[in-house]
């Protein structure tokens, strides 16, 4: 990440970015420091020397030989129009363009009134230039007056607009007006644009006022006449004064005080708003108030002093704002308004930096602070997207219906798929840069043999992937062969055989009494009492162990008690997971698994064609999570909780989900702990991984890990909510790209998910009528709901063994509205049908 000019207007990024991500936030200091390199296909921006931000606000003068490839750049005065980011492919930040648009406070208060915000009630005249764009006329409460090449012949008409303009309504309810220029000239120039405040007292000197800059502007510029907004105020208050001052009647007067705000508002990759920061200037009411000359203080403090206490509804009028904006706010007793007075790209960034490392006082703050690593997660992400640009990744398993998504943005991602898949007739095929189809490819017994029939031909072909990943679970442990055999990023065989034998993972974590991750301390890992089983012998033993042990200890780990899950041990969707309560239900449940699932084809893609043992696991209460974490060489660089509403007994298909988790910060805390070292411990140091855990009384419990992204929902929800792409994060890691984010654990939901299953044995008449998938995709593409399909249409079949169909969900700004709305959705399109399939049960767990 690169700036180009002072350090001032981007101060906060270069010190936040060299906190999180230390040695990659350059300064430039003189466009000499910077190259072009050229290519075929591209245009690379590159830097030879530069001021480099550390850990701590350390800085560096750093030259680079070879030198640096630029990802990410910005610059700014006295650099802002120079032409050597015109000419590469890398990502911009702002350019000089954008920043004259913004800044000129006509332009922008047009726009803003098409926009139908407020802004004060303006009379603009204008001396237009040939590339004016404005038209003349009103647009909401701004009206634009073109002025005429003869000024003089033109006196009568403006000073009839202005006096006009003077006695509106918009303009008598104040006592003054304020005069300034707008124009090319006087954006972030605080001496050439210093606003004048004028009496109404006098009209005439109001209009001569202004009759005596109109022959200094230029073409482009004007003279904006501006309704004062009078600014909320703090309440009066008693002042502290000795009694000699008291008893003599010099009591202290207070200043009259006001204060204006600026918002610190940036976009997310998928051009949603993120605000970054909210910082008030306070200063007296007399004079204007300027970022460098005023006093800096929190909104909530700001509020509170003007009788407000709750500042939740002025951060969401602002949220829908974009840059650096200054507004001020008026109330007329009842309703508080917010007014914008215009963009300062730079002067709010640079004055908000100073105060924002002091201590906080409260959780509340601290919660507000967290909004600070914001700021660097569209720089982070799209630097992320410019690297990835290009590179070639080897995917193992096409996977089904629900994985088409992966192909639709690894082309948006421009990142080449080579697609190895048993079904020469896959949809995917169609969908991705090249494809090699292997039919025994389910066969697993046969997965080394693969790897080298799957690597000679990606030497014949003359492919040459810079990473290989797997996103569907049947194939993770032959992706993690090819890995190691063409030396490719990725975890080992060894810790994703681990990972995906279920047993195993518990059996080996309970082994381990300590994850030495870089780390000498000691970590509980959160696994549970577990048997693989093959046979009855294999159930009745682990049984009579479990009764013959009332105080089972972790260590004795061949003993399970009852009540217990039974699950395929390679299982996937929760097909065929059921609770028993004895030894003669653990024995039925394991003769009907062992004569319904026996190979691929009875259940093609969960796991069959691994074999169908199973795993008798003792059941712990609680709420069930799923983590979903990022980690590169060891390091967690990103994580996301969400809840899991109660299953439907005996069986343990999920039925209802929200994100954010609604779990305390420190519940979440541990869950997310416990998801990264039970990894770790696994020996999964690199990639995107799935991990599904209960929360119990005594703290988190491990119920399996899925050593790939997670499915169904998830990778869109996070994506909506906090900006993350995790399947490009998957993509990235394998290819050598450290993914960071912002913060690992800390990032804001712009939102909250509520949504819910449907499944076929339950929903099979309202998917016929009341919820045709037509009708669903109809109200996704409206925004009533998020939906996301698991399968094609016509697999819309009833079985005894099934996993969810779709899910359907509702976004809000409220978790209990999201899960309010969802019920009554789903009430209209037939889903929720109690007893067998009660919604309001489903959801009545999350808070």
């Amino acid at each position: 990440m690169c700036v180009l000019g002072s350090p001032l207007p981007y101060l906060s990024l270069l010190l936040d970015a060299g906190q999180r991500s230390p040695g990659d936030a350059l300064l430039c200091l003189s466009p000499s420091w910077l190259s072009s390199s050229s290519s075929s296909s591209s245009s690379s921006l590159m830097v030879h020397k530069a001021v480099t931000f550390d850990l701590g606000g350390r800085t560096f003068l750093s030259i680079f030989d070879p030198p640096r490839k630029v990802t990410y750049f910005l610059s700014c005065d006295p650099f802002l129009n120079e032409e050597l980011s015109h000419e590469t492919d890398c990502p911009i930040g702002s350019s000089g363009p954008l920043v004259k648009l913004w800044g000129d406070v006509l332009t922008s208060r047009a726009l803003l009134q098409k926009a139908s915000i407020h802004t004060p009630p303006t009379l603009a005249l204008l001396n237009p230039s040939a590339g004016t764009t404005l038209e003349e006329g009103i647009v909401g409460t701004v009206e634009l007056v073109h002025l005429g090449k003869a000024l003089k012949s033109d006196a009568d008409f403006i000073r009839n607009k202005v006096l006009s303009f003077l006695d509106s309504k918009a303009v008598r309810s104040s006592d003054k007006v304020v005069l300034r220029h707008s124009g090319a000239r006087f954006v972030d120039q605080a001496a050439l644009s210093k606003p004048a405040y004028l009496s109404l007292d006098s009209t005439e000197e109001v209009w001569a006022t202004v009759l005596q800059l109109l022959p200094g502007l230029l073409p482009g510029e004007a003279v904006l006449l501006e309704t004062f907004c009078p600014p909320l105020r703090p309440q009066a208050h008693l002042e502290d004064c000795a009694w000699e001052e008291y008893t003599n009647g010099k009591i202290p007067q207070n200043p009259d005080l006001s204060f204006r705000l600026c918002a610190i508002v940036t976009r997310s990759p998928q051009n949603t708003p993120l605000l970054y920061k909210l910082v008030c200037r306070v200063g007296a009411s007399d004079a204007p108030l300027s970022h460098r000359q005023s006093l800096c203080q929190s909104l909530e403090t700001t509020l509170k002093g003007c009788g407000f206490t709750d500042p939740r509804d002025v951060r969401r009028s602002v949220r829908r704002f974009d840059g650096r904006v200054d507004l001020l706010f008026t109330s007329d007793g009842a309703t508080v308004k917010p007014i914008v007075l215009g963009f300062h790209p730079s002067l709010c960034l640079r004055h908000s930096y100073p105060d924002q490392e002091r201590d906080m006082e409260s959780a509340r703050d601290r919660e507000i602070e967290a909004c600070r690593g914001t700021l660097l997660l569209t720089p982070l992400i799209r630097s992320q997207c410019y690297l990835m640009r290009g590179k070639t990744v080897l995917v193992i398993g096409a996977g089904g219906h629900s994985k088409r998504f992966i192909w639709e943005a690894a082309n948006h991602y421009q990142i080449k798929i080579v697609l190895v898949d048993s079904d020469p007739n896959h949809f995917a095929s169609k969908m991705v840069d090249h494809f090699f189809a292997v039919p025994d490819l389910p066969d697993h017994l046969q997965d080394e043999q693969h790897c080298t029939y799957i690597c000679d031909w990606l030497t014949s072909s003359d492919l040459h992937p810079d990473g290989c990943v797997c996103f569907w679970d049947d194939c993770v442990v032959l992706t993690s062969h090819i890995c190691d055999k063409l030396h490719l990023r990725g975890a080992l065989p060894e810790a994703v055989s681990i990972a995906k034998e279920k047993s195993r993972t518990h059996l080996h974590l309970l082994s381990l009494m300590t994850v030495m991750a870089g780390s000498t301390a000691s970590v509980a890992l959160p696994s549970v009492p577990c048997v693989h089983v093959e046979s009855v012998l294999d159930l009745k033993k682990a049984a009579e162990q479990g009764l013959a042990c009332p105080g089972l200890r972790a260590s004795q780990s061949q003993a399970v008690r009852f009540p217990a899950v039974m699950k395929l041990e390679y299982g996937s969707g929760a097909v065929g997971v059921r609770k028993v309560d004895s030894l003669a239900q653990s024995l039925t449940h394991f003769e009907r698994i062992r004569g319904d699932l026996k190979e691929e084809t009875d259940y093609p893609g969960i796991g069959l064609g691994w074999g169908n043992a199973m795993t008798l696991m003792e059941y712990v209460g609680g709420t069930e999570h799923d983590v979903d974490v990022i980690i590169f060489n060891g390091q967690l660089e990103g994580a996301f909780v969400s809840d899991n509403g109660p299953t439907r007994p005996p069986t343990f298909t999920e039925t209802a989900s929200q994100m954010p988790t609604g779990l305390a910060a420190d519940k979440r805390g541990q869950l997310i702990t416990a998801a990264y070292h039970a990894c770790l411990g696994c020996g999964l140091r690199d990639g995107v991984y799935n991990v599904e855990l209960k929360m119990t009384a005594l703290g988190p419990r491990l119920i399996e890990i899925n050593a790939r992204m997670g499915g169904f929902y998830l990778r869109n929800w996070i994506l909506q909510l906090y900006g993350v792409d995790i399947l490009l994060a998957a993509f990235a890691v394998v290819c050598g790209v450290r993914p960071r984010l912002p913060s690992a654990a800390g990032l804001p939901a712009g939102g909250h998910f509520a949504g819910v299953m449907c499944v076929v044995s339950q929903h099979l008449q309202a998917l016929r009528t009341t919820s045709r998938l037509a009708y669903l995709r109809s109200m996704h593409r409206d925004g009533a709901i998020c939906l996301n399909e698991f399968a094609a249409a016509d697999e819309l079949i009833a079985g005894e063994y099934e996993a969810p169909f779709c899910n359907v969900a509702v976004r809000d700004t409220c978790g209990q509205r999201a899960r309010q709305r969802l019920l009554a959705l789903c009430q209209a399109l037939g889903l929720h049908c109690p007893p067998q399939y009660d919604l309001a049960f489903f959801l009545s767990q999350f808070s």
